[in-house]
């Protein structure tokens, strides 16, 4: 659906100024408050953008933006996706994401958001995630779920998936946050994955329309998952794990941060454990991450509890086969 044309002037001097080379989240947003807009911030002069902070080689890039063109396009491929574009200045704009450093000026948003999104999580992990360290992600992000919150994640593979997957099933709300272009699908299996994220919760980026999932996008992506979020919980991570920068960014932006202990010899348990003992709270269960966020967390369901598997058909199996079974557990055997 279009936006209105007061809403679309709006939307058109957000992204616009978003585009313009030498502008960053920072810059953007001091320029629209030092202005009462972003549209006014193109009406003003050179000389007063440099007096409110702009550099020379960026305000002569304000001054002389020509790629109105290609905005409108923008516009144009989201609003027939769907989607909608919201500004920093936006009422429903994530209310935690709002507060940091460097909030991206523009969002680019399929599905939606809920309008209280006071009770956030991000759940993270490694893309490499072990059996143990998927169940456990999933049973968490099902706890979490139950526990009325909104589970940010990274849409990757490995406990990223477990997590938006554990959720969808559980009925509740899951933002992924991409490190693409929200058209753009990656990894490509996730398509389906994807699209039950949309229909219950919310898929973000920051990037435009159609960008590809480049490297240099992931570590802009992380400070948008913990900025949104209350905490950032680590589920599995090796010693360069994506995950350890999310959590040192939560903690840049003064998130809790808390880490689930794995197996000493596994090398996807080296960067959790490390958090662990550099002051991570330990966690086992959803509930000690509820209490310790307690003073911030607004009305609704103070505790939870523990999740069961996902019930699937039973097998149709012999007696030997239900006895091997039922002998199995966590641990090899």
């Amino acid at each position: 659906m279009d936006a209105p044309v007061a809403d679309r002037e709006v939307l058109r001097a957000w992204l616009a100024l978003s585009r313009v080379a030498g502008v960053g989240p920072v810059t953007c947003r001091s320029l629209a408050e030092a202005f009462g807009s972003a549209g006014a911030v193109f009406g003003v002069s050179g000389d007063a953008l440099i007096q409110a902070g702009c550099s020379r080689r960026a305000a002569a890039a304000i001054r002389g933006f020509s790629e109105w063109a290609a905005v409108d396009a923008e516009l144009d491929r989201l609003d027939e996706l769907g989607g909608r574009l919201l500004t920093w200045a936006d009422p429903r704009y994530p209310a935690h994401l709002r507060r940091i450093h460097d909030p991206p000026p523009v969002l680019y948003l399929l599905g939606n958001l809920p309008v209280d999104g006071s009770r956030v999580i991000a759940v993270v992990g490694s893309r490499r995630a072990t059996p143990y360290g998927s169940a456990v992600a999933a049973r968490l992000a099902t706890e979490f779920s139950r526990a009325g919150f909104i589970v940010v994640s990274g849409l990757a593979r490995g406990i990223d998936a477990a997590v938006h997957q554990a959720v969808v099933a559980a009925g509740g709300c899951t933002v992924g946050v991409l490190g693409c272009g929200v058209d753009v699908t990656y990894p490509p299996e996730h398509r389906a994955l994807k699209a039950a994220i949309r229909s219950g919760g919310a898929l973000l980026s920051e990037v435009p329309m159609g960008s590809a999932p480049d490297p240099h996008h992931f570590p802009s992506r992380n400070r948008i998952i913990s900025g949104m979020s209350l905490g950032v919980l680590v589920v599995e991570a090796t010693a360069e794990s994506g995950s350890l920068i999310t959590a040192r960014l939560g903690l840049e932006q003064g998130r809790e941060v808390f880490a689930v202990p794995g197996n000493v010899g596994s090398p996807t348990s080296v960067g959790t454990n490390r958090l662990i003992k550099a002051g991570a709270l330990l966690v086992e269960t959803a509930q000690d991450v509820i209490e310790a966020l307690a003073g911030q967390l607004g009305s609704g369901p103070a505790t939870t509890q523990p999740s069961e598997a996902p019930s699937s058909p039973a097998p149709d199996l012999t007696g030997d086969e239900a006895e091997v079974v039922g002998l199995l557990s966590w641990e090899p055997a």
